[in-house]
């Protein structure tokens, strides 16, 4: 009954998000537009993407770089993949959660807007109520990345990144009951960065190599050194 009254809710606040949008998108579609001062909007739409199903929307992106923020309900893992306008796959997030924050260089000069697909893949068995935000980038980190992940117990547990901007700082946060290590490499699997501090904390910004908006893949080992497991919160900030 309790999970059912939430349900409830959730969808009545879906709904309400829709109508909200009602004006700005339709169903399945996403729009990055010029507003009358030239700066990006950030709508919000609302989906149900029901259970171990997929669900694909359009985004209409006419600004570059570009923002798009997904976050799920917290009921259920959802998998995202971006392709672009040549159906070539430009973005992906496989963690164990519901939430991404992609940061995307389409082709949009002379103003010409260029349409991206975006692919949510419901691996629960629950639907799961997913707002998507577009909007325009920020050098200051005003749209981080941010997911959660669960360290077991003397184990490790790797974190994919896709990193678009020169320089990046990542920042992890564990749940404080013990210590975790981290490391952070590049492509070809050099180390960048790492923390062995006696802590599960990490701050440390990192060079990209990205001077042209060349998105590049970046990997994060996090290693719990503790006899239980830890809830680890990674955030990751475009600085420049």
């Amino acid at each position: 009954m309790y999970r059912s009254a939430l349900r409830n809710r959730s969808f009545v606040n879906g709904l309400l998000a829709a109508a909200t949008v009602a004006a700005l998108a339709v169903p399945g579609a996403a729009l990055a537009q010029k507003g009358a001062s030239g700066g990006d909007y950030r709508p919000v739409t609302s989906y149900r993407v029901e259970a171990n199903s997929e669900y694909w929307v359009n985004l209409n992106l006419c600004s570059s770089p570009v923002v798009v923020d997904v976050r799920g309900d917290g009921d259920t893992d959802v998998d995202f993949t971006i392709y672009d306008e040549n159906n070539r796959q430009v973005y992906q997030d496989l963690d164990l959660d519901d939430i991404t924050t992609a940061t995307l260089s389409p082709n949009v000069r002379n103003g010409r807007c260029v349409v991206y697909r975006m692919k949510l893949n419901n691996l629960g068995n629950v639907w799961n109520q997913v707002q998507v935000t577009v909007g325009s980038s920020t050098a200051n980190g005003d749209a981080p990345s941010i997911g959660s992940y669960r360290v077991e117990a003397n184990n490790e547990y790797w974190v994919d990144l896709t990193l678009c901007h020169r320089r990046a700082r990542i920042v992890a946060d564990g749940d404080g009951d013990t210590d975790v290590d981290y490391v952070v490499y590049d492509r070809n699997d050099r180390e960048l960065a790492s923390d062995y501090a006696l802590n599960d904390n990490m701050d440390v910004t990192i060079n990209t190599g990205s001077y042209d908006g060349t998105c590049r893949p970046f990997r994060v080992k996090m290693r719990n050194l503790g006899n239980v497991w830890n809830q680890v919160t990674l955030t990751v900030y475009d600085l420049d």
